[in-house]
């Protein structure tokens, strides 16, 4: 391993000196004006690359104007917004419905010099590249390990995909498979490894297909339901869950997926119902599965269980993971209340039993994939950002507060956040959430800007936030960028900047929502 970062390194150096160039010249107006007269004689009239142009001093003084506008309003703010966008406050809560943390380049020089060799690798010869897989795999691993201390097991283009029954099923056969002891299966027999089904809480987010989504959030996914129907299991009487569980158990459920917050309307798991949970699963051999895949880093710590008020009474067994991580699928948590059951606990045999199953696979996942959630993870380890995810969700919610929210109108846990859309809608200067069913979500990103307060009150959320608006959406449009949501109730509209910030015909309808004018 020491070979290959040394190897890494040593090769890097060489790629960015062979790579560099001298950097390109930038002549004043002045210079310009200069090496324009004398390329002709100098007359009123000149030749230059064929055409005649007039000096006179009208001329000169309109090119010296539009060489200073291009210079110190056009190109110097673009070049800033392009190079550092990190450093202005963001309009956009959505983010893809919150796939992405940051907006600064995960596999950049700045985040990891080996990280930034790889991806170099990759845009040049991604045959070469895969000699080099297992190594990334090696460090995305660790990466992985040291930030959430959970263990990737299976990677996946999506959390649905991981939350499959089957799926669920195979994996969990797998790491009985490996226990210490030659017991039989002590989570699920024949009968219910023939036909599983799982257990949710309710209002969870669901999935996107399967049997899940017969209880899915978002509307459109639940005709795609196909499978036995989960089970439902209620918290909000704790003292009930443990009849449920029992119940669940019975008809056939090999795991229970939870949520810390309820991705169907943003209510916060009670710790009292987490210990209750936790107990009830391990007391009926259930596997408890948390799906963390728009919790982790947003809600104050690297997975929202591992916040003190439910660590402190134990640990989920498997992790659903996704969105902002870059990568999609499903890790172990070693201390769970039943994986502790199996007895692995040498860290040797913990990595041999995940490989083991990743070598049934082609292979772990993309490289692009691995290295961008690398770079997360060593960006969102650096700089702290489930303690700076408090932050910003401590200057949002006290910004909400001034705005005439009452707390109970506001649901979510620190980052993540939730208003009702009708209560949304009466912000004046609102931003561009995420829908989901009656409410909507704000996704902030983690950069630094975001936890200033007099930032976010001048540039997003007060009247002296329209100079800033209308300079974003004037940088978006000279990219010939859309915007694909609304910024007041989420849902997505099909329009260009342009239709958005213009007065005229059918934007005059949603011109007022972003209000630019």
């Amino acid at each position: 391993m020491s070979y290959m970062k040394g190897r890494s390194r040593n090769k890097f150096s060489r790629i960015e000196k062979r790579g560099r160039s001298r950097p390109r010249k930038t002549s004043t107006w002045k210079e310009e004006l200069k090496e324009r007269s004398a390329a002709g004689p100098k007359k009123s009239v000149g030749h230059i690359d064929g055409e005649k142009h007039k000096y006179s001093l009208r001329s000169i003084r309109a090119f010296i104007s539009r060489a200073a506008s291009t210079r110190y309003k056009g190109h110097s703010r673009s070049k800033t917004r392009d190079t550092n966008p990190e450093n202005y406050p963001d309009l956009n809560f959505h983010h893809t419905f919150g796939s992405s943390l940051t907006r600064k380049n995960p596999v950049s020089k700045d985040t990891d010099p080996d990280i930034a060799w790889y991806w170099d690798l990759l845009s040049r010869s991604p045959s070469e590249l895969q000699y080099h897989i297992y190594q990334i795999c090696d460090h995305y691993r660790n990466a992985f390990r040291s930030f959430f201390t959970a263990e990737p097991i299976s990677l996946h283009g999506h959390v649905s995909d991981a939350s499959n029954a089957a799926l669920l099923t195979s994996i969990i056969s797998h790491l009985v498979s490996h226990a210490q002891s030659d017991s039989q299966n002590p989570f699920f027999d024949n009968e219910a490894k023939s036909n599983p089904r799982v257990a949710i809480t309710e209002e969870s987010y669901g999935a996107g297909y399967g049997c899940l989504a017969y209880h899915a959030v978002i509307n459109s996914n639940r005709p795609l339901a196909n499978g036995p129907r989960p089970v439902v299991i209620k918290t909000h009487v704790p003292a009930a869950i443990d009849v449920q569980v029992k119940k669940a158990k019975s008809q056939g459920c090999i795991a229970l997926i939870t949520e810390i917050v309820r991705a169907g309307d943003g209510k916060v798991i009670s710790e009292r119902a987490w210990k209750y949970l936790l107990q009830a699963c391990k007391d009926h051999g259930l596997i408890l599965i948390i799906d963390e895949a728009l919790t982790s880093i947003r809600c104050g710590a690297p997975f929202a269980y591992q916040l003190p008020q439910y660590s402190q009474h134990g640990y989920p067994d498997l992790v659903l993971f996704g969105k902002a991580v870059r990568t999609n699928g499903l890790a172990v948590e070693w201390c769970g209340s039943n994986i502790q059951k199996l007895g692995i606990v040498d860290q040797e045999d913990r990595l041999f039993t995940v490989l083991d199953w990743q070598e049934r696979l082609t292979e772990m996942a993309q490289a692009s994939d691995l290295l961008a959630s690398w770079g997360t993870l060593v960006l969102a380890k650096r700089d702290r950002w489930p303690q700076r995810a408090q932050l910003i969700g401590g200057v949002l919610k006290e910004i909400l507060l001034t705005e005439e929210f009452k707390v109970s109108d506001i649901g979510g846990l620190h980052s993540l956040l939730y208003l009702r859309t009708r209560d949304a809608a009466r912000l004046r200067y609102p931003v561009m959430g995420a829908k989901a069913g009656k409410h909507l979500r704000w996704f902030p990103t983690m950069d630094e800007v975001m936890t200033s307060e007099e930032e976010l009150r001048t540039k997003i959320f007060g009247a002296g936030s329209i100079p800033h608006r209308r300079e974003l959406w004037s940088y978006l449009k000279s990219r010939g960028l859309k915007l694909s949501f609304c910024s007041r109730c989420g849902n997505a509209v099909e329009a260009e900047v342009e239709s958005l910030v213009s007065t005229t015909g059918s934007s005059q309808r949603i011109a007022p929502r972003l209000n630019m004018e």
